[in-house]
């Protein structure tokens, strides 16, 4: 779930190294302070990130473009892949590449497909114990669903929620990751309102 352009945000915020030492940053999530909403963090914390646009293509267009995982990276700047398993289709294999804090970040994982409802929902989640990459043995299982809604007979609405869960040592650094992820998800989705209305025009 091609080279990735430095004009893009990354999500590497999340990744394990940011030059400080673990014991510094557990001894700095005992000083944080509560987040801003009033939540109290816990091991492995989830969060959940949300972006939504309008699109100008009828809903069962944009669904099939969403349907096509592999197509997923060419409005997902911070995807490289997404390879679907030939053994079992509701099995894909997604890779994530970035270049942050002087180093390049890569980190793939399984996700298995959810049963979708047809034209209102797209939905799937890591498979447990199938990371890897520049995370080393440390695992973020994440989860995400598309959501369409019918706006008219040429238009409709796409909302991506994506969730994952925040490894301990990266709870002090949990809120900037919030800003930064929906800035990624946004620009994502009006690439893909742009790139669903090019694919309906090349195919008239």
């Amino acid at each position: 779930m091609l080279t990735v352009s430095s004009q893009h945000p990354r999500l590497a915020g999340y990744h394990t190294r940011f030059g400080v030492r673990p014991w510094r940053a557990h001894a700095a999530f005992r000083k944080l302070n509560a987040p801003q909403n009033g939540a109290k963090w816990r091991a492995s914390q989830w969060l959940e990130n949300s972006a939504q646009t309008d699109v100008d293509v009828a809903l069962e267009e944009a669904w099939a473009l969403w349907e096509d995982r592999s197509r997923i990276p060419e409005w997902m700047a911070w995807i490289t892949s997404v390879v679907v398993m030939e053994d079992d289709p509701k099995l894909s294999k997604w890779t994530l590449s970035t270049y942050q804090f002087n180093r390049q970040w890569e980190f793939s994982w399984i996700a298995l497909n959810m049963t979708p409802l047809k034209f209102q929902k797209i939905h799937w989640r890591s498979v447990p114990g199938s990371s890897g990459g520049s995370l080393g043995a440390l695992e973020v299982q994440n989860r995400g669903q598309i959501r369409f809604m019918k706006k008219g007979p040429e238009k409709c609405a796409i909302k991506l929620t994506i969730s994952y869960e925040v490894p301990n040592v990266l709870a002090p650094f949990a809120n900037l990751l919030t800003p930064l992820v929906e800035s990624i998800l946004q620009k994502d989705m009006d690439v893909f309102a742009q790139y669903a209305v090019r694919e309906r025009n090349n195919t008239k």
